[in-house]
């Protein structure tokens, strides 16, 4: 019932704003999805945006979308949850995206479920459940007493780093190299990718240890201090590999030393891409010096 409340209220925005000309396009879910999910769609007139629902099912991070509506400089709208606001933040910090080409319909999220009920990869720890930007808010008064289990490093249970990396080389050896968490990833947009630049034109059939290190091991450093925790690598990966964990601990590293979370203030660089005099430095033997 509360959801489709929601939907009735989101629906009433949309149309406003597409009669009013104030967006060119709505981008949000629809029904239709396999095993009842809800999945992007694109409202380009006050009559499309009756197709328009939202749910517990609308688990994909859509922001990127908006990277071509505004290279094309067009006027975007979003159905925003959390996960996708904080990945709008980043794009405009990161100036991949205008501010003014976008408008921002903000969505309360108590988490997305799967086919069978369970939480989506990255919505059980959740710790974000109001949009920290928006231009219209949708408000869901359930969120306001959700406890959360809050977002731990996912290594907890490991006592040193031969643990730690004994579970690192168990999930690695799953990888089949497909790129998939890249690809479903908001933060990866680069056009040519760090771990394709140099690659033969041919590749032998199993791919070894070594490369795969490589890639997840880069990857988590690029996102390192970006990620907005939408779970979207780890849900995209059909391997079963446990891709985010990685970079769990990186967000905790950058989160702790910096006191940093992605996408949660557009006036904040991410802290790996400047720097300050007075930036923390820790050192490789645990030791902590300050500039």
């Amino acid at each position: 019932m509360i959801y489709e409340e929601m939907t009735k209220n989101i629906r009433e925005i949309c149309a406003k704003l597409l009669e009013n000309k104030e967006a060119d396009v709505i981008i949000a879910y629809r029904g239709g999805g396999a095993d009842g999910a809800q999945i992007p769609y694109f409202a380009k007139t006050p009559k499309d945006a009756e197709n328009i629902e939202w749910g517990d099912r609308c688990y994909q991070n859509i922001a990127q979308y908006l990277l071509d509506f505004n290279k094309k400089n067009k006027k975007a709208a979003i159905l925003a949850k959390p996960c996708d606001a904080r990945a709008i933040a980043q794009y405009i910090t990161e100036r991949q995206l205008k501010r003014e080409n976008v408008y921002i319909i903000g969505v309360d999220c108590m988490g997305m479920v799967d086919e069978k009920g369970g939480a989506r990869p990255g919505c059980g720890d959740c710790i974000t459940r109001k949009p920290p930007i928006y231009d219209e808010y949708v408000k869901d008064e359930r969120v306001d007493g959700l406890e959360t289990a809050g977002a731990g490093s996912g290594d907890e249970d490991l006592a040193g780093a031969s643990d730690k990396f004994e579970k690192f080389q168990n999930e690695i050896e799953k990888c089949i190299l497909c790129y998939a968490c890249r690809q479903a990833c908001y933060g990866c947009y680069c056009k040519s990718c760090f771990i394709e630049r140099d690659l033969p034109d041919w590749q032998p059939a199993e791919i070894d240890t070594g490369a795969k290190m490589t890639f997840h091991m880069g990857r988590a450093m690029h996102l390192a201090g970006r990620c907005v925790e939408c779970g979207a690598c780890e849900a995209s990966c059909r391997s079963g590999v446990d891709t985010r964990y990685i970079i769990k601990e990186v967000t905790k590293f950058i989160e702790e030393t910096y006191g940093c979370r992605a996408g949660m203030d557009i006036n904040q660089s991410p802290p790996l891409l400047m720097n300050e005099f007075d930036d923390r430095e820790v050192g490789f033997l645990g030791g902590e010096t300050h500039g």
